[in-house]
């Protein structure tokens, strides 16, 4: 009888062993013979090859090329392209004293960044991701700005490790940004080119994700011009879910639009909402932090209209969305009139069944108008006749009323976080106007105090004055001598290098 080995142990505990390895060594594990390779094959794709973010840089996108055209191309679900520019390094941060190997690397690392400059401006981008769509059937993609050094410490893109390890740069510890107009250009062009690709490619994911939250740059990226509609326009129509998210004091250029027998005026989310109006089939929505959220909620809420527009020429506003199929909504970190979140859920009240509300104030009386304490339980008997449709409710660190009269949403079990699902949603919601106890805002003026007028938005009056990307900056470079020990994530590099060759 031939003495036991690992080849003769079943998949299962051959799997439950990798579980305990890291990446170097599971690969490692993998290679030791080519039956251990083919029974831990699947099970190592579909850990490590389901979701992977790459940059934009050529040696990146040749990994994905490289990987649609492998034998994991069936297991890659899920692909994020960061919008991660490469930019000069401070004089501050290049090392002292000089050397030929310390120019060599910056050497290198110019050049890097002039690679990346041209790679996108000439357009390769976009034919690489058209290549490798074509060979996957993705489910997911993604579009993420690159995030703050000092707030990150999750998986890089692949290509970050290939930059450091060939300049000895860590550029996760290091603010590098192109010039501000270079940077608006880019990121917006980023989401354009993706969507194109996705349009040539003939690839139809379910789900799209935009997170611009560490970036300060808005709905310029959702511009969908004339000559993309050919191209975009299937791509966006067949999408199930779709994700976005935005920094809340993004700079965001203003559109003039002329309503129907009102004043023209300007808004900031122009493009976001023409984008919305694709959105024929998609049943998730999920949006935070948008720019003057009163009005781009009384904007959704309004009913669809099908009439003429009859202002001035090119200046049409974008029709409220239809969304007929609309089935799960998440709204979060916005300032919400009651009157517009009840205005929501009635509209899409024939299709909605899932509502998340979370990080966000709801106010739910006017500036000088009655007090929170009175006005909450006419709000929870007009949701509870509203909501009935609904079987999944999701409330989260709420805020409820306006200015210095605030009070925080404490559920009845001490939490901040209420959530039911079940088919009595209208009993549940009328007992929450007995049994949400509403916490005073402990920073409540003394006697003698001189009170602020507060009534207006915090993002649009509090902090109109206040220059954010100054503060951004500053704490950056401050951050930037003293975080000097973020995680070394590499091993997705190491991975894809071990089994492609690649960076050799």
């Amino acid at each position: 009888m031939p003495s036991p080995n690992l080849t003769t142990l079943p998949v299962e505990i051959l799997i439950q062993i990798a579980s305990y390895l890291d990446t170097p060594n599971y690969q490692a594990f993998r290679l030791t013979c080519r039956g251990i390779e083919d029974s831990l094959f699947r099970a190592f794709a579909q850990q490590y090859f389901r979701k992977i973010q790459f940059m934009r840089t050529e040696y990146s996108l040749r990994a994905l090329v490289d990987i649609s055209k492998s034998r994991l191309s069936s297991y890659l679900k899920h692909v994020v392209i960061t919008t991660h520019l490469l930019g000069p390094r401070s004089p501050s941060a290049r090392p002292r004293p000089w050397s030929i190997e310390s120019d060599t690397r910056e050497e290198k690392y110019s050049r890097m960044c002039d690679d990346q400059a041209v790679f996108l401006s000439t357009g390769y981008d976009q034919d690489m991701l058209v290549e490798a769509f074509r060979n996957l059937k993705l489910e997911v993609v993604g579009i993420h700005t690159q995030p703050s050094h000092y707030l990150y410490h999750g998986p890089s893109s692949y290509g970050i490790s290939h930059i450091e390890r060939e300049t000895s740069i860590n550029i996760r510890h290091e603010t590098t940004f192109p010039a501000e107009s270079d940077r608006r250009t880019k990121h917006a062009g980023c989401v354009q080119n993706v969507l194109i690709a996705l349009g040539k490619s003939g690839s139809a994911p379910k789900r799209f994700e935009v997170d611009m939250y560490n970036s300060k740059f808005g709905d310029d990226a959702f511009n969908i011009p004339p000559f993309m509609e050919k191209a975009v326009s299937p791509v966006l129509s067949n999408l199930e879910a779709v994700y976005v998210r935005f920094h809340p004091y993004a700079a965001l250029t203003k559109r003039l639009i002329a309503p129907q027998g009102q004043s023209p005026s300007k808004i900031e989310t122009y493009h976001l909402r023409i984008f919305l109006s694709w959105l024929t089939q998609v049943k998730h929505l999920h949006i935070q932090s948008p720019r003057q959220p009163q009005r781009f909620f009384e904007w959704f809420a309004a009913p669809v209209s099908n009439e003429d527009y009859d202002g001035p020429p090119g200046l049409e506003p974008p029709r409220s969305p239809a969304l007929p199929m609309l089935y799960e909504l998440e709204i979060s970190q916005v300032e919400l009139h009651s009157f517009h979140l009840l205005s929501i859920v009635k509209k899409f009240s024939a299709t909605l069944r899932k509502l998340s509300f979370s990080k966000s104030l709801l106010i739910t009386c006017d500036s000088g108008a009655t007090h929170v304490y009175n006005a909450w339980p006419g709000f929870i008997a007009q949701f509870s006749r509203v909501g009935s449709c609904l079987t999944e409710l999701f409330l989260n660190e709420i805020d409820v009323g306006i200015g210095r009269g605030l009070a925080a949403m404490r559920f009845k079990d001490g939490s901040y976080s209420f959530s039911y699902a079940g088919p009595d949603m209208k009993t549940v919601l009328g007992d929450l106007a007995t049994s949400v106890h509403l916490e005073a805002d402990s920073s409540e003026p003394e006697d003698g105090d001189v009170e602020e007028d507060w009534s207006g938005s915090e993002y649009e009056n509090g902090l109109v004055d206040f220059d954010f990307e100054d503060f951004v900056d500053e704490y950056d470079d401050l951050l930037d001598e003293i975080d000097q020990d973020l995680n070394d994530d590499t091993n997705e590099d190491f991975m894809i290098e071990t089994f492609f060759g690649l960076g050799q």
